[in-house]
């Protein structure tokens, strides 16, 4: 049997817009109000990872293979956030520092030669370039080992949302709170701002690498 099923944008949307009262079910949605819904749901998901938090199942691990280059493009291309990075050698793994776009700017020689010990990750809008500093005389296998925070996909309507089971209901809650101002019932307007803040912050404090967080209701 299985633990939990998939949902599609398009169910996401029907449950968000029935919540809300602004259908009822069995109801097709109107194409229009679908399509406003569909774009509605991207922002937010885009939205929910300017938080500091990051739940465990956008947490994903990759290995950049070094060569004597200063800079390097990742796959995927633009990780929301660097993690943390460890240099690997001979099996060893050592912990990178992190520097911020003023430090690696100040760095007076960014091809200095030595064991890259440092790095800075250049964030842009549709892309990243990933430095290492001192860059590598001779490459011998070394690689960094890269924990990141990846972006939640770009949603179509009959695509599957890129969300665990358990984050469904927050998907739906804060949907519909997007949507309960130009759709809603006036009851559905006074209750589901709180809702949908609860639902988040639940899911939030339950997503740190699948472990609760002390949380007071």
């Amino acid at each position: 049997m299985a633990v939990t099923a998939t949902q599609t944008v398009r169910e996401i949307i029907e449950a968000a817009l029935q919540d809300i009262e602004a259908v009822t079910m069995g109801q097709p949605v109107p194409a229009r109000q679908a399509e406003h819904a569909l774009a509605t749901l991207n922002r937010l998901t885009k939205a929910w990872q300017l938080r500091d938090e990051t739940p465990s199942f956008l947490k994903a691990r990759q290995s950049l293979t070094l060569t004597t280059a200063a800079s390097y493009t990742l796959n995927p291309v633009r990780p929301m956030r660097i993690l943390s990075a460890r240099i690997k050698r001979a099996g060893i793994e050592t912990p990178m520092l992190r520097l911020t776009r003023e430090d690696y700017d100040n760095l007076p020689n960014k091809s200095t030669i030595g064991f890259p010990t440092q790095f800075y990750f250049d964030r842009q809008r549709e892309a990243s370039l990933f430095y290492v500093w001192p860059v590598l005389g001779v490459a011998a296998g070394e690689t960094v080992e890269i924990t990141y925070e990846r972006e939640i996909e770009d949603l179509g309507i009959n695509d599957t949302i890129d969300l665990p089971g358990e984050w469904y209901d927050v998907a739906v809650k804060q949907l519909a709170a997007r949507l309960v101002g130009p759709y809603g019932s006036e009851a559905a307007k006074q209750r589901l701002p709180g809702e949908a803040e609860y639902a988040l912050n639940m899911a939030l404090a339950a997503g740190m690498d699948g472990e609760s967080v002390c949380w007071h209701g």
